[in-house]
């Protein structure tokens, strides 16, 4: 009786080992594609070249004993990419965005890119520099 729930056991195990790797495989499988995206550094959409970094730099001045960024600057915007939309999502040390907009929809910053590419200036509301940890930028047409 002893080995037949050992048995039992080792089966149920091998089962549930074997769903979950299917799982996995099923999602290795999975693609996901578009025309124009672009997020962070990986190139995913096909105005901005890989070998074409957009440059990100911010505006910033000393006011009341720290830095503070006023306006975010992207250059080297390919000319492709002129006329499409762009997001801007700046966020904390701790990966948590920053409200630049003030509206209830969002946290980011959006415009359309100019006609040519090159670079675009964009006003932020007053952000400590020391709170900015990272910035997320897309490209949608």
């Amino acid at each position: 009786m002893l080995r037949r729930s050992t048995r039992r056991r080792a089966a149920l195990a091998l089962a549930v080992v074997g769903v979950s790797g299917l799982g996995i495989a099923s999602a290795a499988q999975l693609t996901v594609s578009s025309r124009t995206l672009q997020a962070g550094s990986a190139t995913v959409g096909e105005c901005q070249p890989a070998t074409q970094a957009v440059a990100v730099s911010f505006t910033s001045a000393f006011a009341s004993g720290a830095y503070n960024a006023s306006g975010v600057t992207l250059a080297n915007v390919a000319a492709a990419c002129g006329g499409q939309t762009y997001r801007i999502q700046v966020a904390t040390t701790a990966g948590l965005a920053i409200d630049l907009n003030g509206a209830a929809a969002g946290t980011d910053l959006t415009g359309t890119l100019p006609a040519g590419g090159g670079s675009v200036a964009v006003t932020m509301p007053s952000t400590a520099v020391s709170t900015i940890g990272s910035v997320a930028v897309v490209f949608a047409g």
